[in-house]
C-alpha cells in the first residue's frame, strides 16, 4: 500500500516525520500540548474544551479518536534530533464539526466525502523552512488517499499571513463566520 508521505518532495533535513498511531501514548500527550502551546503563543488563547475537543480525543480509544484510521483521519509530528516536536497537522472527517455541517449544508450536501485540515502548527522558529507547505501537500495526499473529494480548513480571521498561507497554497476562500476566514480545496481523484 502506498504511504501519503510515499508521494511528496524530500522532508527538509534533520526532520522526522511520525504518524501517531491509533492506540493512545506518551507521543499523543506530547502533540496536544504542543498544539496548545501554539495555540497559546500565536492566538492567545487558553484551553477551551468546544475549541480543543478534538486535541482531547488523541488521549482517547480509536474509536472515540477523531484522528484515528479507524475514522479516516490521521495526526502527524514533525520532529527534531533532539525529540523536541516542530510542527503538528492533521486531517478528520468535517462531520466530526456538525456546526460547520450544518452552515456550509449547501456546498457539501456529503459531508462525509469532505475531510477537514486541522493543527497546522510550525514552532516559530521553524518558521520559514517550507514545513508547512510540505505538510499541507501531506494532508492533500493522505485526504485523496482515503477517498475524500474535499479539504476543508478555517483560519484565524485577524492572522493575515496564514490567510495568505492558505490562498497561496491554492485553496478558495468561501467566506467569514465568526472570527474565521473558511477555506476549501478540491481535490484530485485518488
Amino acid at each position: 500500500m502506498t504511504r501519503a508521505s510515499d508521494l511528496l518532495p524530500e522532508l527538509p533535513a534533520g526532520l522526522q516525520l511520525s504518524r501517531l498511531p491509533d492506540r493512545p501514548d506518551a507521543a499523543h500527550a506530547a502533540a496536544r500540548a504542543f498544539c496548545l502551546e501554539v495555540i497559546r503563543e500565536f492566538y492567545g488563547f487558553e484551553y477551551r474544551e468546544d475549541w480543543h475537543a478534538d486535541l482531547d480525543s488523541l488521549r482517547l480509544p480509536a474509536a472515540e479518536n477523531q484522528f484515528s484510521t479507524a475514522n479516516r483521519g490521521a495526526f502527524w509530528t514533525l520532529t527534531a534530533a533532539d525529540g523536541a516536536i516542530v510542527a503538528t497537522t492533521g486531517i478528520k472527517r468535517l462531520t466530526w464539526q456538525p456546526k460547520i455541517v450544518a452552515a456550509l449544508a449547501d456546498r457539501y450536501p456529503h459531508p462525509e466525502r469532505v475531510a477537514t485540515l486541522v493543527r497546522a502548527y510550525v514552532r516559530k522558529d521553524q518558521r520559514g523552512r517550507g514545513l508547512g507547505r510540505w505538510l499541507n501537500h501531506l494532508c492533500e495526499a493522505e485526504a485523496r488517499r482515503l477517498g475524500f473529494a474535499d479539504l476543508y480548513l478555517h483560519a484565524s480571521s485577524d492572522a493575515p499571513a496564514t490567510i495568505g498561507f492558505w490562498k497561496a497554497n491554492g485553496y478558495t476562500d468561501i467566506g467569514e463566520f465568526g472570527f474565521s476566514t473558511h477555506f476549501d480545496k478540491r481535490l484530485a481523484a485518488p
